[in-house]
């Protein structure tokens, strides 16, 4: 008998999916559990080396956040081709979940009932039977099943096999569950009004041992989790919020010798002498002796070519370029934003400077035919690689405000090597870079809308952690919404789908210059098949239509209408002028503002 399988790409993995989300399948709801738990056999140090990808910048930030000081591995998901299996042959496993089902009772006769099980306890077949949609989760991001004896009860004095299941239409308050036995019961309505006692329980960092789960448990209090568990949707996006972290493969780290650096074996060999041996030493040692020093403990562990492109570099270069090359790769107090700055001045010098996994052809000047808009200079991109990271992922809850959303991790812990591995994917496709042809932002001091965005900006009211130093700056805001109305006009005029296209907005250290990348890495259709790039050549169309989106909304004056206040995120837009797909925008379409740009 064949066997049924659901496949997904690396991407999905790690963008949609991934440990803690919950997915659809023909035989209903299925959880995808830790990468510890999920890949099985193929949990081991030999298959997450095979499928490493090495890339120390994120490592190193990764590692300077985590309470943890382990060291930090990305790794992609494993494919049948890559690990030599069948078509047929299961890589991932996922458990069932929810367990509580739904059955009809059609064929037995019998009023539709709420169960926990196998079968059905009426007419002991699950043939009718489907997963119910509902379930519990708290803002620490822990998961469970709905405690449907509490919700019906409110207390534990009675135990049916199964509840009564009676809807009568198609709202919540006309589906009431009803115990068989003492006649209780409650409407789906009231049950998303309660509150239940977290059972501090993370289904996917489970075993699968057991299929189904005990129908009556007090709440577990061992876990420690004094918050409270609110009814969700199991199909609600917001039930699992991915947290992802992209780095671009820039220039200056694109060569032979860095891609070497970055390997695990490597880092972890320099990173023993280095620490041990003080700098002025290092840089006055004769070069062959160097050679000779860093040759024993790499020996046998990396690739004879790799030691000697290691020795080349050393002997041409000499040691202080090549020691800074590596503490530059390996830096591990470096900021986020010290990342973007490091991607803008790439990008910014990045013109005819082709590498293996980054070509920038030469900028087209673009004047606008609007004063919005100053003189622009977009590069095309050829080539472009990027990598991404799931950090984590949140459960955002009803009940709770973002800052007190905790988010659980998607690393898993490897004994085999002692380092916390994070499921990620390359991605290489292309892209558009623009920034100003003059190298600094028009003014917008005589704009209302920057006093306000400044105030703002001096309140401290910021959430966006990473982008904390600039998200909220007038110049950011204009940058991101031009990035947006760029988006929504490449799509008209290329075809692209716009959610297929992805957006970084850069601020220089000085904030006096700024620049977006709009870039497309993903795998499908839509990737990779010059449209970007030839897009160019019309750019100044785009620019054009792109003041349109700006100038006008379907959904003026109410949209135009709208200000800046403390209590909101973002100023004039909507979905009918600038909102984008938020797997588009890395903000989640936050920090936008019609008026920075309008003047009004």
């Amino acid at each position: 008998m064949a066997r049924e399988f659901q496949h997904i790409s690396r991407s999905q993995f790690v963008l949609t999916y991934g440990p803690g989300s919950l997915i659809e399948t023909k035989k209903g709801p299925r959880i995808i559990p830790s990468l510890g738990k999920g890949l099985g056999e193929n949990f081991n140090l030999d298959t997450f080396r095979r499928f490493e990808i090495s890339e120390t910048r994120i490592s190193k930030y990764i590692k300077s956040k985590s309470e943890e000081k382990k060291n930090i591995r990305i790794v992609a998901l494993p494919t049948n081709a890559g690990l030599g299996k069948q078509s047929n042959y299961r890589i991932y496993s996922t458990y069932v979940f929810p367990v509580w089902k739904v059955c009809y009772g059609r064929r037995g006769n019998h009023t539709p009932i709420l169960y926990n099980g196998s079968k059905c306890p009426l007419c002991e077949t699950n043939d009718e039977s489907s997963a119910v949609r509902f379930v519990a989760a708290c803002p620490d991001g822990h998961l469970d099943e709905v405690n449907w004896n509490y919700a019906v009860h409110k207390n534990f004095s009675c135990k049916p096999a199964y509840f009564y299941w009676k809807a009568s239409g198609s709202s919540l308050e006309d589906i009431v569950i009803e115990c068989p036995l003492c006649r209780a019961r409650n409407n789906m309505k009231e049950i998303y009004k309660m509150n239940f006692f977290c059972t501090g329980r993370i289904p996917e960092r489970e075993s699968p041992s057991v299929d189904y789960f005990p129908i009556y448990t007090r709440p577990d209090r061992s876990k420690n989790c004094e918050k409270m568990m609110k009814i969700m949707q199991r199909q609600s996006t917001s039930l699992r919020v991915p947290e992802t972290m992209t780095l671009l493969t820039i220039p200056e780290f694109d060569n032979h010798i860095s891609r070497i650096l970055q390997r695990y074996d490597v880092s972890i060999a320099l990173d023993t002498m280095m620490k041990i041996m003080p700098s002025n030493f290092l840089h006055e040692m004769n070069p062959a002796t160097f050679v000779d020093l860093i040759s024993g403990p790499l020996k046998g562990r990396i690739p004879d070519d790799s030691l000697e492109v290691i020795s080349t570099e050393i002997r041409e270069k000499g040691i202080p370029e090549f020691c800074d090359l590596y503490k530059r790769l390996n830096e591990e107090n470096k900021s986020f934003m010290s990342l973007m700055y490091e991607e803008f001045d790439s990008l910014l010098s990045g013109a005819g400077n082709p590498t293996k996994n980054f070509v920038m052809g030469h900028p087209k000047k673009i004047i606008s035919t609007s004063s919005l808009i100053p003189g622009l200079l977009v590069h095309p991109i050829s080539k472009i690689r990027t990598i991404t990271v799931q950090l984590g992922y949140k459960r955002i809850i009803p009940i709770a405000e973002e800052n007190e959303l905790k988010s659980v991790s998607s690393g898993v812990y490897l004994p085999a090597d002692g380092s916390i591995w994070y499921p990620g994917y390359e991605g290489f496709g292309e892209g558009v870079f623009i920034t100003f042809a003059e190298r600094k932002f028009p003014s917008l001091t005589s704009k209302p809308a920057y006093r306000l965005w400044k105030e703002y900006a001096a309140s401290g009211l910021n959430s966006d952690s990473e982008w904390s130093e600039v998200s909220v700056e007038p110049e950011f805001v204009w940058l991101h919404t031009l990035s947006h109305a760029i988006i929504r006009a490449l799509s008209l005029h290329t075809g692209y789908s716009a959610v297929s296209l992805r957006e970084r907005v850069y601020i220089s250290r000085d904030g006096k210059n700024g620049g977006i990348l709009i870039y497309n890495t993903s795998p499908g259709e839509d990737g990779g098949m010059g449209g970007l790039v030839g897009s160019v050549d019309i750019f100044h169309e785009i620019i054009n239509s792109a003041v349109g989106n700006i100038l006008l909304c379907s959904n003026d004056p109410l949209c135009c209408d709208v200000t800046k206040s403390a209590e909101s995120v973002n100023g004039a837009v909507c979905y009918s002028c600038l909102l984008i797909s938020e797997t588009s925008c890395e903000h989640r379409n936050l920090w936008l503002d019609r008026h920075l740009l309008i003047g009004d």
